[in-house]
């Protein structure tokens, strides 16, 4: 795990019919905001949403924010372009090649108070064994054998399924 995720500050995990409404209405509109789009093979959803530990930061807060984040991961092909409503984040360094850290981050993403991150991964990457290891081990779920929560938003074959 990254350093700097090691030391977050305690959190007020909001109630389960919170977290489902928050999660819903992020993924209506990560939906709304990446689709349709022929270059998007799968967005999943991973993190404290899936995992029901989504809440509040006691203060100061972690990485800009006093809440919780959505975590898109976003499985394109090779020459999609990084839509311009979203910046880059500089803290999402999952993999050892940098050229590879296409995270992004909106601010305020629901009810102008919730922040996304999504992360981009490359078709040619996504299919390369060692990239795949690097992803699970940061906790990214690459593979169809993955042991780490997630929920399918859309795939291009099965637009929508739960994997938790």
């Amino acid at each position: 795990m990254e350093e700097h995720l090691k030391k977050r500050p305690q959190k007020k995990v909001f109630s389960k019919e919170e977290i489902d409404s928050l999660r819903n209405q992020a993924i209506e509109k990560i939906k709304s905001k990446l689709l349709p789009d022929e270059k998007i093979d799968k967005i999943i959803l991973i993190g404290s949403s899936v995992k029901n530990s989504f809440g509040e930061y006691e203060s100061p807060g972690f990485r800009g924010s006093i809440f919780s984040d959505f975590d898109f991961i976003v499985f394109v092909e090779d020459d999609f372009e990084i839509p311009k409503w979203l910046d880059r984040e500089p803290d999402g360094k999952p993999f050892p090649d940098d050229t590879m850290n296409l995270a992004y981050r909106n601010r305020k993403f629901i009810d102008d108070k919730y922040d996304v991150e999504v992360l981009f991964i490359r078709e040619s990457d996504a299919q390369d064994p060692e990239i795949q290891k690097q992803g699970e081990e940061a906790g990214i779920p690459m593979t169809s054998d993955s042991k780490h929560k997630y929920v399918t938003v859309y795939s291009r074959s099965t637009h929508f399924q739960r994997s938790y």
